[in-house]
């Protein structure tokens, strides 16, 4: 396929979702509600993997330049998982080294500190995001899928627009991390999202009194993930309704656009990527150029899969 005609299949696969897209309103069902209390998000975040958790705490410690080799090291084994799938990756062919890494400060030192935020962040999503989604209609693989597209598109477009491209990572790949809590909250007697051209987020408030991404936000603020990271997770899915929202949430709503164009979207969220101009106009970029970020993401989240699959070899 040649350059041009791909360009073509990228501009209608990404630009047709969002505002381009009908925005039909459909009648929700009749269902029970189960209404979530956010003052019991403690207990349904305690029954979430705890690579999450460090994974914020590694994030944070990144972002206040407290880095070194033992601090990261001490990190890393705060979750076993974690410790095993750092060693394996990187004893991997990966990183073509002919000796084995036998403990953690060996294995931060051998992949470096880009890798390693990568990598634990791969880890925490693998972990997090394996139950089971039918309340939300889709499973855990489309799950891992679509968080780890949003954060590869987030990094590039960080990188675009001058910003901190560790962070958007973070923020991509865990803006779904509220479903996982709503999901073990409803535990079967909450009918399934029925797709139905409904948004997402108003199915969740209809039913739950919440919406993911506020979950997602508190769960952030909880782990004390970096504030720019809440906050991008709570605005992201409608960031044109709040004056207030930071450029981060625009450029997440961003990624989402992105990873629905890639065949990595997510039932009900295709409507919520807001109007191109108006994050054209929050984040200084233009369509030429988020075109070649689309193809850019799209072949770092292929190489990125060799490394999950890497982590997920038992």
């Amino acid at each position: 396929m040649g350059g041009g005609t791909r360009r073509g299949v990228a501009r209608a696969t990404v630009w047709r979702h969002g505002v381009d897209s009908p925005r039909t309103s459909h009648m929700v069902s009749a269902q029970a509600c189960k209404r979530f209390d956010m003052q019991s998000l403690v207990v349904y975040a305690n029954k979430l993997p705890p690579a999450p958790q460090v994974f914020g705490r590694l994030v944070t410690a990144i972002n206040d330049g407290d880095c070194s080799l033992d601090r990261m090291a001490e990190l890393v084994r705060l979750d076993a998982t974690i410790t095993s799938q750092l060693l394996r990756v990187a004893n991997s062919v990966l990183f073509g080294f002919r000796t084995q890494a036998t403990s953690a400060e060996e294995a931060v030192l051998r992949v470096g500190l880009k890798e390693l935020h990568r990598i634990v962040g791969l880890c925490a999503a693998a972990a997090a995001y394996q139950s089971d989604m039918a309340l939300y209609a889709t499973d855990s693989a489309r799950l891992w899928c679509n968080g780890l597209t949003t954060a590869v598109a987030m990094e590039k477009l960080c990188q675009a627009t001058g910003g901190d491209a560790a962070l958007g990572y973070t923020a991509g790949l865990i803006r779904s991390i509220g479903k996982m809590v709503l999901a073990r909250f409803a535990a079967g007697t909450v009918a399934p999202y029925a797709d139905d051209g409904t948004p997402l987020p108003e199915w969740e408030t209809r039913v739950f009194g919440v919406q993911h991404a506020q979950v997602g936000a508190a769960l952030c603020e909880m782990w004390r993930f970096p504030k720019p990271i809440s906050g991008a997770v709570r605005e992201h899915l409608w960031p044109d309704r709040n004056p207030n929202s930071p450029q981060l949430a625009y450029l997440l709503n961003l990624a989402g656009r992105f990873a629905t164009g890639l065949d990595c979207g997510l039932p009900g969220e295709a409507m919520l990527w807001a109007d191109q101009s108006v994050c054209f106009a929050k984040t200084g970029l233009d369509e030429a150029r988020l075109l070649m970020l689309v193809e850019e993401t799209r072949g770092e989240v292929a190489r990125m899969k060799t490394v999950l699959d890497v982590i997920r070899l038992r």
